[in-house]
């Protein structure tokens, strides 16, 4: 909105941002897929969106769209970092995918971003919503040293001595987000806590530019009814019909050989597959294979459930703060029979009504029945509130020999109605009454 008193050119006017189209979504649900049929359609080029794919080679375990379904549509960083033994991380995406996608625009092409790994893509499209500093600092050697040799326990005691208010607000045991948030301390000289805070208090500012183009973000869903069977099948082919053993022997091979050795939850070594095959890489057993089979299923499941979460709790309430420059539109995947009348089609007529500048329909941006999928759940989301950061101990249930953590009223409720706790507290209720019938046998002896 233009301001009624300016002087010559309002510092509040906005200019026209260039477009960017992004497809977001589960792994396994066709992302890459949409994002070709887009770019031909829409003299478009694709920017990788996942931070496992960045990684040259390794295309089987982390699931590179097939070079032949790509149709000679141009890709970008995909499998361009070379030194697996590197830790790629945000920064370097931001810069590399900004420098890209003005590239694009100078060839008067369309930028379509595709990619799983969320936290990427809503921090390259909505910075101001996400955690950085203006020019943060490297780690120390004897800081990175420590991050990297350092117990979970030892991390959590001393992010808890550096901002405690920001260590409640994560699982005692969750190591990855425990050490980004003391790297954030760290590397910006604040506390990670008050970046927090100021970028809430950004958010609430409409004067702040929240989006960095504008942008139209089509979410490929699919009822997990229909989803997991197909993420299930496709590890079986991964397996049997692909490279991903051999992919594993040969990141084994060279995870053994680096001194020390790299964290499993950081760089290419978190890809799903790599610790889940470790032990039959080891022994080789029928056994083992089967086990790293359906562990594999079981955290490509997992991972799927969290993906959906992040895009709920987190990318849509950030839209919904865009100031109109983002819009998503969910499409739904769950009958791949009817992928071209309920998925391509629609994302194909909805991109081109966005490119020439048409604002889209609030009707158009979901299913019917599916409106609700498209609505921020702000309320549920645990990182916007400080006040739930508080860390319950349960005194009867134990987790590797410690006491069992929640972080937040709402989920230490859920584990009280939980059958692990009702079943451990049935236990510990019938052994205290074995024991006292116990006692009371023994009085009656000693009477006798």
């Amino acid at each position: 909105m233009a301001s009624t008193h300016s002087e010559g050119p309002s510092a509040t006017m906005r200019l026209p941002k260039q477009n960017l189209v992004a497809v977001i979504g589960t792994t396994g649900v066709g992302k890459s897929k949409l994002s070709v049929a887009l770019a031909r359609a829409l003299n478009g080029e694709v920017i990788n969106g996942d931070s496992m794919q960045v990684y040259r080679g390794l295309d089987t375990i982390t699931n590179k769209h097939p070079i032949p379904e790509r149709h000679n549509i141009p890709h970008h960083l995909l499998g361009h970092i070379s030194d697996r033994s590197s830790e790629y991380g945000l920064p370097q995406f931001e810069r590399e995918a900004a420098k890209v996608v003005d590239d694009i625009h100078r060839r008067a092409k369309v930028p379509i971003l595709v990619g799983g790994t969320h936290y990427y893509i809503q921090s390259f499209l909505m910075p101001n919503m996400t955690v950085a500093n203006s020019e943060p600092r490297d780690l120390t050697e004897e800081e990175a040293k420590f991050l990297d040799e350092c117990d979970t326990s030892e991390l959590f005691a001393k992010l808890k001595g550096v901002d405690p208010l920001i260590a409640s607000k994560f699982h005692p045991r969750d190591r990855r987000k425990l050490r980004r948030a003391l790297e954030i301390c760290w590397t910006t000289g604040r506390k990670a806590s008050q970046i927090y805070a100021d970028q809430k208090q950004h958010g609430q500012n409409q004067e702040v530019e929240i989006a960095r183009y504008r942008t139209l973000v089509f979410w490929v869903w699919s009822e997990p009814e229909a989803l997991n069977p197909r993420l299930h099948a496709r590890v079986d082919d991964m397996v049997n019909k692909g490279n991903l053993l051999g992919e594993v022997q040969e990141m084994t091979e060279l995870y053994l050989n680096l001194d020390p050795l790299p964290d499993i939850d950081r760089g290419i070594w978190q890809v799903i597959g790599f610790k889940e095959f470790l032990p039959y890489i080891e022994s080789g057993t029928d056994e083992d294979r089967e086990k790293g089979v359906q562990d594999m299923k079981r955290a490509t499941v997992k991972y799927a459930t969290t993906q959906v979460r992040w895009i709920r709790r987190k990318w849509l309430v950030a839209a919904a703060e865009s100031a109109n420059d983002v819009t998503t539109v969910l499409l739904d995947a769950s009958d791949l029979s009817k992928w071209d009348e309920k998925v391509e089609q629609p994302a194909t007529e909805i991109a081109k009504e966005f490119l020439s500048g048409q604002e889209i329909h609030r009707s158009l941006r979901a299913p019917d029945g599916l409106e609700d999928m498209v609505q921020p759940a702000q309320e549920k989301d645990n990182s916007a509130r400080p006040d739930n950061w508080i860390h319950f101990a349960c005194d009867i249930c134990m987790d590797e020999g410690e006491k069992f953590v929640c972080v937040g009223e709402e989920r230490w409720k859920i584990h009280l109605r939980s059958r692990r706790h009702r079943q451990t507290l049935k236990h510990i209720n019938e052994r205290a009454a074995f024991e006292r019938w116990k006692a009371s046998q023994d009085q009656t002896g000693q009477a006798i």
